[in-house]
């Protein structure tokens, strides 16, 4: 109870006396005062109760609890951060993967080119062998046309 609604009280219990002591001795001037101070009163009072309940509501908006507000944010942060994690490992598993793919990829091709080498050197081998003076002549003319290329 506030300040306004104990003199509003006070001020209508004196308005209520002054209007009946008007009637009992027949005053108009005193009963027109006593029903004006019964309804200053009154409404003295109504403000009294409406700064209590603003008061009021204004503690209870204050005592809200906001630590659960807190937590669930918290939860929420880790478990955002959490999913970008597994997504970012299963991201960079995928690339580990594609070049691991791509390297044996590179070396089974590395070897199939070493071995078709491999193959044509002993086939360009057996023909020398098989035909030297064919092999010189070829040697001579690639010879001949480098030096006129240069």
């Amino acid at each position: 109870m506030n300040q306004d609604h104990v003199q509003g009280s006070l001020r209508s219990a004196m308005g209520q006396g002054e209007k009946l002591v008007g009637q009992a001795i027949n005053d108009p001037k005193t009963t027109a005062q006593g029903v004006y101070d019964d309804a200053a009163g009154k409404g003295q009072s109504a403000l009294g109760s409406a700064e209590d309940a603003v008061s009021r509501s204004a503690d209870a908006i204050s005592a809200l609890d906001f630590s659960g507000l807190r937590d669930e944010v918290s939860k929420l942060t880790h478990t955002v951060a959490d999913l970008a994690q597994r997504r970012v490992s299963a991201g960079r598993d995928q690339v580990v993967g594609a070049m691991g793919a791509a390297g044996d990829s590179l070396s089974q091709s590395a070897a199939i080119a070493q071995d078709k080498f491999a193959a044509v050197e002993g086939d360009v081998e057996a023909r020398i062998k098989k035909n030297p003076w064919g092999a010189v002549a070829i040697a001579a003319l690639i010879g001949l046309l480098i030096g006129k290329m240069s």
